[in-house]
């Protein structure tokens, strides 16, 4: 008997703690039925317990005690039954969403693996175009191909297009050293051939230019063939200019350096063409600003430079228009420093075929064939001399554009 109240006792503290936890309303309901059933039987049990006289009423009580533990026991067996069939049901749910969830996260890595698959391809075709095109211009330059720069260089914004700037900056700079060399070159044979010329004509033209004077002086010559004579003299003593100018243009002497201001001699130079261009009806603009580091230069030589320039602008300009003379400084990609003289006309300019000329000697692009053809090789040369070069832009219609480019001098300091 005590056995059978420990029993009841600990299924009673079962079915406390079950009716506490979260079931469904049907096992809810079904465990407060057998709660009270419990209730039922433990009663039943005390009464049975408790009972001591008439045989016949204690039978009653046992069977009543036993009827009501064999429904509890049903009970229990049936709660059993449907908590095994929701459990299996939970379980199957659970299943199903760990299904779920795997394929999700199946998917997920498929499409992450896709995706990184796709973006390293691109990248690798990125990478790929970028290197093939430093390539290319690589295999270019080696053919000698210096004039295609690298498409795109500086819009990438990333180490290539830093790479693809630099890689055209250095050959922009490459082509213009060889062209530079290749005018040096060029005018240091042109000059010795003109020096060896000068002296082998020079002295038959004087030889012309003295029978000349005689006879010009000779009182039996007829008039008409004095005219004659006085042509030949004037075209005599113009040849003789032209080999003067030769034999300059082959004496460069060394130039004497000055540190200046480059503002004074562009003043000074244009001061000496003033009447000339209000007879051409040419507005000159200047802009040169009061600051500039120095230059060191000849002085003398850099007004010829700058006096070739403008009556160059003057002769593209045979109706008028407008000559700007600008001084700026600026750096280049190693941190250099230059100052530059920028003369841009409004005049006729230069066909593209003829820009890559416009530096030799002796060629011109007027029509009548006046002048030598040495104004822009000597300053060319001048330019040279003083570490400097001289850049062209020309269209057609709209006019030229020279740029004097010479290196700057750093400024010293005031000593206290």
């Amino acid at each position: 008997m005590d056995v059978l109240v420990a029993h009841v006792q600990e299924m009673d503290k079962v079915m406390n703690s079950c009716v506490g936890c979260h079931h469904s309303p049907e096992l809810t309901q079904g465990l407060l039925s057998m709660r009270d059933m419990a209730d039922d039987y433990k009663a039943a049990i005390s009464r049975l317990v408790t009972a001591t006289a008439n045989h016949q009423h204690i039978a009653r009580l046992e069977q009543r005690a036993q009827y009501l533990g064999n429904e509890l026991v049903s009970m229990t067996q049936g709660m059993a039954f449907t908590a095994n069939i929701r459990l299996q049901q939970k379980t199957q749910e659970t299943m199903a969403s760990i299904r779920e969830i795997k394929s999700v996260l199946i998917g997920t890595l498929l499409f992450g693996f896709l995706l990184a698959v796709v973006i390293m391809s691109a990248l690798v075709r990125s990478l790929h175009q970028r290197v093939q095109r430093l390539l290319d211009a690589t295999r270019r330059i080696a053919r000698g191909d210096l004039q295609r720069p690298i498409e795109g260089a500086g819009h990438d914004g990333d180490e290539f297009g830093e790479l693809a700037s630099a890689f055209n900056a250095m050959t922009q700079n490459l082509h213009r050293s060889q062209r530079q060399l290749l005018q040096s070159a060029k005018l240091a044979a042109i000059g010795e051939l003109a020096t060896n010329i000068a002296y082998e004509v020079n002295n038959p033209l004087t030889g012309v230019l003295g029978y000349t004077g005689l006879l010009l002086k000779s009182d039996d010559i007829p008039p008409e063939k004095k005219e004659h004579l006085r042509t030949i003299e004037r075209e005599t003593l113009r040849a003789r200019e032209i080999l003067k100018n030769l034999l300059d243009f082959s004496r460069r002497k060394p130039p004497h350096l000055v540190r200046t201001d480059i503002a004074g001699i562009v003043d000074d130079t244009i001061s000496l063409v003033k009447g000339q261009a209000k007879v051409t009806h040419v507005e000159i603009k200047t802009e040169c600003p009061v600051g500039l580091p120095p230059v060191a230069v000849d002085t003398d030589e850099m007004k010829q430079v700058f006096l070739n320039l403008i009556n160059n602008a003057f002769f593209a300009m045979p109706s008028g228009g407008t000559l700007t003379v600008r001084c700026e400084s600026e750096r280049d990609e190693t941190g250099r420093q230059w100052i530059v003289v920028v003369l841009s006309d409004t005049g006729q300019g230069i066909p593209e075929d003829q820009l890559d000329k416009i530096f030799d000697p002796f060629f011109t692009t007027r029509p009548d064939g006046g002048g030598t053809g040495l104004g822009l090789s000597i300053s060319f040369m001048v330019v040279q001399n003083h570490g400097g070069r001289i850049d062209v832009e020309s269209t057609v219609g709209q006019g030229s554009t020279f740029r004097v480019i010479l290196p700057a001098q750093e400024k010293v300091a005031a000593r206290s």
